[in-house]
């Protein structure tokens, strides 16, 4: 089994799929509780049907050219990802689909329609779309660049089993997920395979081979203290 493929999907879904869940929280808070499941079930399942069909054909591409752009994806994402998080802790500050879900991601929701609301559904739809596009991209770059596709699968249905029971048990205290620290972590994880596909796709020999990327994710996590460290307020 490809342990790292596995923790690589796990931790980039989760970040992911936590947001879709407290966006549905929040609607179905609002009184809209038909309209956030079956809009992020719509969501999740259309963007998946479609990244499978879509997988399928990339698989043709020669493994060095999807190496490079693979890494370049991977790079762009875990850097975003990390360069947030970093600022966040430096200044203690939260994820805004933690402290206000709503207003972070610029959502009115339709109040005045009675039954089923078409535009709250279209709203949860779009939401949970998105974030599962980014989860698409993420889990199709790392099976394509290892064809560890088991590994990656197996990662994201535990991430989405994992939120689902969080948010089912401990839905009353989702302000307390470290929210940073997970989107950090998963930042990482990102940047190391990133960095570690580019330079297959380039040629460079790393003389340790796969226990490079736990030296990457060491270097990563060394350079993320620091930043934290350094930018903090005096």
């Amino acid at each position: 089994m490809n342990v790292g493929i596995f923790v690589a999907a796990l931790s980039g879904s989760s970040v992911e799929f936590f947001e879709t869940a407290a966006v549905g929280y929040a609607i179905a808070r609002s009184g809209y509780q038909r309209e956030a499941i079956w809009g992020t079930i719509a969501g999740l399942t259309v963007v998946g049907l479609a990244s499978a069909a879509l997988s399928t054909g990339l698989q043709l591409i020669p493994i060095h050219f999807l190496q490079v752009a693979i890494g370049l994806v991977l790079l762009w994402f875990g850097w975003g990802w990390y360069k947030k998080s970093i600022l966040r802790q430096a200044n203690h500050r939260r994820a805004g689909w933690v402290t206000n879900v709503l207003e972070a991601e610029g959502i009115q929701l339709e109040t005045r329609q009675r039954g089923f609301s078409k535009l709250n559904f279209i709203i949860m739809f779009k939401s949970a779309a998105l974030e599962a596009l980014e989860v698409a991209i993420v889990i199709v770059t790392l099976g394509l660049a290892s064809r560890a596709w088991d590994e990656a699968l197996i990662g994201t249905g535990v991430a989405l089993l994992l939120t689902i029971s969080v948010v089912a048990m401990l839905h009353g205290y989702l302000v307390k997920v470290p929210d940073v620290l997970l989107k950090l972590s998963a930042g990482i994880v990102l940047l190391a395979f990133g960095t570690f596909w580019l330079g297959e796709g380039l040629g460079f020999d790393w003389f340790i081979e796969d226990w490079a990327l736990l030296v990457l994710v060491g270097v990563y996590s060394l350079l993320a203290a620091l930043a934290i460290r350094l930018l903090r307020p005096k």
